[in-house]
């Protein structure tokens, strides 16, 4: 029996060292797009050549002075808002169409793109300054830009490779002033990805307490230190996000007419964008909503900490925090029942009880309202539970249910992944599944799209729907500009990356499934073991205990009152549940 005990512990150290992906980036795979060297694409070739200009040659970039030719021109249609007037003028200097200063028209193009809202393609222009480097006259002023577009674009375009590109000493120049919060916590989720986790610490650290940027910041931060192993840094980190979130929403309750009409301006936006989207539908999230999702993970980080320490009741009063309507919320269940189970080894003479929990975790979670969330450990522990009561019968059940159901799926899985064996047709396939499309039995369909659910994965999703919804701007726009040689180097530049994009997202979603076969290989292998022990036990007739024990009744404080399950789920019961078992072990 010890075995398994140790066999169920090994299994909960996997499972809450997950928690870091979170936040952690994909280690497998190629790089999100776009590539780093911005678009392979060339100026487009069409109508006859221009033939060098005569007279002088342009002087020399000066980024403080004032623009002369057509770039003055342009600057005043830029200034007078009129950014599709003036980003043609700005692509024919750029591409050498039209004589001029050819960094600042490149600069300039990225910045008029920008406010045209084509932020992928702006992306890729910037690209092209961030590569040349330091020796490009706009280097420095592309910062900035790059830090606005990391507002507007999905994490999956990239932005964060960019703003790598520059040094941490970079940051104190007083161009930055602005934006210097934004870029100490861009510059450290950088070097957090890139693995330097002293670098990242000490950028995010830098981020003041009255930015809109410290509560991410913090959350990494706890991230990072989690990592280098700095348990009471981190659990320090975690705990700002929380008290942070306090303090902003007693802010907002006296702004709530304001909240109201973002919220409003927010949805019609997402209802629009969402006749664009072909990777499926993606949440659009207030500020507000972002800062709270923050702070469940931090609640769920903080119980993982707690757990790994052996302080079990503190990592269940964290994991308690988390709300219902949290996306987390089922973590924190899975991850109570596994913590009420590790009780039982620090309270003995509170195993009944202990017990009984870990089973009303698990009830929880066979919930009808969470038919698409599947949690296959669940069965696992269930099977290990009923084995140390030396209830076998119902223990053997538990094995059965997850060997019906689990193994097939996982062959399923994989003759998914060979009828789409190039990454492109897996991306197209992916989204069937996550929108429920896919003809695959309805079983194999949600494992597979609780495979898909992943944050990483999630933000490749969007950055191709905005390459999508770029695509789709373009053709809405005025014939005139549809029909310049930028329109056609920008839908050259979308259709490279969105091609590009696809591919790696497709990559992205294969690793994922491939993670999910092989963690019902791994559970597989741990449900031989535990049917091993089961089987000895009936064969040797070890049926236990002929009398009955009475299970140990809860303790309920004052907000709580205890009513029989009647076979009818309640919400406001969820995460509730005292599952009666009794153990039938012979006393020793």
């Amino acid at each position: 029996m010890k075995s398994l005990r140790q066999l169920t512990s090994t299994t909960l150290l996997s499972l809450c060292a997950t928690w870091a992906l979170y936040a952690a980036p994909a280690v497998a795979g190629p790089p999100p797009p776009p590539p780093a060297k911005g678009p392979a694409v060339p100026p487009p070739s069409a109508g006859p050549a221009v033939p060098p200009p005569s007279g002088p040659v342009a002087a020399p970039s000066n980024p403080d002075g004032a623009a002369t030719g057509v770039l003055a021109e342009a600057e005043d249609k830029y200034k007078a808002e009129d950014y599709q007037g003036a980003a043609v003028i700005f692509h024919a200097v750029a591409s050498g169409k039209t004589p001029g200063d050819k960094s600042r028209a490149q600069f300039w193009l990225g910045k008029t793109l920008y406010k045209l809202q084509y932020y992928a393609v702006s992306l890729a222009v910037f690209s092209e300054i961030v590569t040349t480097g330091p020796s490009h006259p706009y280097h420095k002023l592309t910062l900035p830009w790059l830090a606005s577009l990391s507002r507007e674009l999905p994490e999956g375009a990239g932005v964060l490779e960019k703003v790598g590109t520059y040094k941490p000493t970079e940051l104190e120049d007083s161009a930055f002033d602005e934006v210097r919060d934004e870029l100490y916590y861009l510059l450290g989720r950088f070097y957090y990805q890139k693995g330097d986790l002293g670098q990242s610490i000490a950028l995010l650290g830098q981020v003041p307490d009255n930015s809109d940027y410290y509560i991410p910041a913090q959350f990494f931060l706890g991230v990072a230190e989690t990592r280098e192993f700095h348990g009471p840094q981190a659990v320090e980190a975690f705990k700002n996000v929380l008290r942070k979130n306090i303090s902003l929403r007693e802010g907002w309750a006296k702004d709530k007419k304001k909240r109201k009409k973002e919220a409003k301006a927010k949805a019609k936006l997402a209802k629009k964008n969402k006749q664009k989207q072909v990777a499926g539908e993606i949440e659009e999230l207030s500020f507000e909503e972002e800062m709270q999702r923050y702070e469940e993970r931090a609640n769920l980080a903080l119980g993982y900490i707690f757990y790994q320490v052996g302080k079990y009741d503190t990592a269940l009063k964290y994991y308690d925090k988390i709300p219902l309507a949290s996306p987390y919320w089922l973590d924190s269940i899975l991850a109570s029942s596994w913590t009420e189970f590790r009780l039982v080894e620090v309270e003995p003479e509170q195993s009944n009880i202990h017990y009984q929990r870990t089973l009303g975790y698990i009830h929880t979670l066979n919930a009808p309202f969470f038919y698409d969330y599947l949690y296959p450990e669940s069965i696992i522990l269930k099977a290990v539970t009923y084995y140390f009561n030396c209830r076998y019968q119902p223990a053997k059940l538990a094995i059965e249910e997850f060997n019906r159901k689990y193994p097939k799926t996982r062959d399923d899985l994989k003759d998914l992944l060979a009828k789409a064996p190039e990454d492109f047709a897996l991306f197209d396939l992916s989204v069937k599944i996550r929108n429920s499309e896919s003809k695959l039995d309805p079983f194999v369909e949600e494992v597979a799209q609780k495979s898909l659910q992943d944050k990483t994965l999630e933000k490749n999703y969007a950055f191709v729907n905005e390459l999508v919804r770029e695509q789709g701007q373009l053709e809405d726009a005025k014939s005139d500009f549809k029909g310049s040689p930028l329109a056609e180097q920008i839908t050259e530049t979308l259709d490279g990356l969105l091609s590009l994009g696809k591919e790696s997202t497709g990559a992205l979603a294969r690793n994922r499934l491939v993670q999910q076969i092989q963690q019902i290989n791994d559970l597989e292998r741990e449900a031989i073991k535990i049917e091993y022990e089961i089987l000895n036990r009936i064969k040797a007739g070890d049926a236990g205990a002929a009398t009955e024990r009475r299970p140990v009744r809860p303790k309920v404080d004052a907000e709580h009152e205890i009513y029989n399950y009647n076979g009818e789920y309640w919400k406001d019961e969820l995460g509730y549940y005292n599952y009666k078992v009794t153990s039938r072990c012979k006393e020793e």
